[in-house]
């Protein structure tokens, strides 16, 4: 195994493939000083990851994880996080349209990491279970064509670098396992919309996604530095495996400080609304956007906020049709 200051060295320069496993394996051991480890986290950001970088991390993860036994093509739609706004849990609430739309998905996800905010978060304060069972993951996946992977459970060998990562994050706002989270989702989906809150998070990870495999993804950012497409303003979009418009801009844009969001038990409120057909019209315009575009992505449709995905996506919405997908998600969840 590598020593430290072979690994120090190492982060200072982009990497090859056999070295970053080397230092991702030397966090993952736990054997360095918390202050040692955290050097290596904040060195290697400070310097940029590479998509190479992000790669094998993200296999480093995924040969480390508890997977699910869904052996059927999966769709999963999650950011990076970062933006430092205080938002409504758009993704999570997206994954119910899809699964109504038809469209398999197995969203991998976390809680907040600086508030009770997180996709994970939300789902404790609609009191949805999703701390299963690998097996009984995959039976409620049969069931409703849906299931939520928490992350901290998938990769259990993470908790080892925790202390790492709280004591870099008194220095930098993340680190390259941020990035890796929504790469790493063990039931490794085929197709993938991935947010990101700049453009050169963008293209290391628009690199990662080419050298991981996946089949086609795209990787957005939003108006006003948001990891989904924007209601408020240009969304960026950069295609991998399939073409997409360089941009998404809804006429018409809103202030981003009018669309409401809070923690948890604010943005439950607002999602039982909203799936109920009686939401804030922005937020289900926004939830629209995202999922009607990764419908046409998943249907290998050109995805366009112009296209039939987000048609469809605003009638399930506005007829009330998302709730009876929560509540069969519930009781698939809650059964025994």
């Amino acid at each position: 195994m590598l020593s430290f200051a072979d690994a120090r060295d190492l982060v200072a320069k982009p990497m090859d493939e056999t070295s970053a496993t080397a230092v991702i394996d030397l966090l993952m051991a736990a054997a360095l000083a918390v202050d040692q480890g955290a050097e290596l986290l904040i060195r290697w950001q400070r310097r940029g990851p590479t998509g190479t970088e992000l790669a094998a991390v993200v296999r480093c993860l995924l040969a480390r994880a508890v997977r699910p036994p869904i052996t059927r093509p999966v769709f999963d739609l999650c950011g990076t996080g970062g933006s430092g706004r205080v938002r409504f849990n758009v993704s999570t609430t997206a994954a119910f349209v899809l699964a109504a739309a038809g469209v398999p998905v197995a969203k991998h996800g976390n809680k907040g990491s600086a508030r009770p905010n997180g996709s994970f978060d939300l789902l404790d304060a609609l009191g949805i279970p999703y701390q299963l069972p690998p097996e009984r993951l995959a039976e409620v996946h049969a069931r409703t064509g849906l299931c939520f992977l928490f992350a901290r459970a998938m990769h259990p060998a993470v908790a080892a670098v925790a202390p790492y990562r709280k004591a870099a994050a008194a220095v930098v706002p993340r680190t390259i396992f941020n990035l890796a989270g929504p790469l790493a989702n063990p039931c490794r989906p085929t197709r993938q919309l991935i947010g990101v809150v700049d453009q050169q998070t963008a293209a290391v990870v628009c690199d990662a996604i080419a050298i991981l495999g996946t089949e086609a993804a795209l990787v957005i950012r939003g108006h006003p530095g948001i990891d989904e497409i924007s209601i408020t303003g240009p969304t960026q979009v950069w295609a991998v495996g399939i073409r997409a418009p360089t941009e998404y801009l809804i006429p018409a844009a809103r202030d981003p400080d009018s669309l409401p969001g809070g923690d948890a038990q604010e943005n439950a409120k607002l999602f039982s609304d909203l799936v109920a057909g009686n939401g804030h019209p922005d937020l289900a315009g926004m939830v629209a956007a995202n999922a009607g575009v990764a419908i046409d992505l998943w249907h290998g449709r050109t995805p366009d906020i112009a296209g039939p995905g987000v048609t469809e996506a605003a009638r399930l919405i506005a007829a009330g049709a998302i709730a009876a997908q929560v509540d069969a998600y519930k009781a698939a969840a809650l059964a025994g």
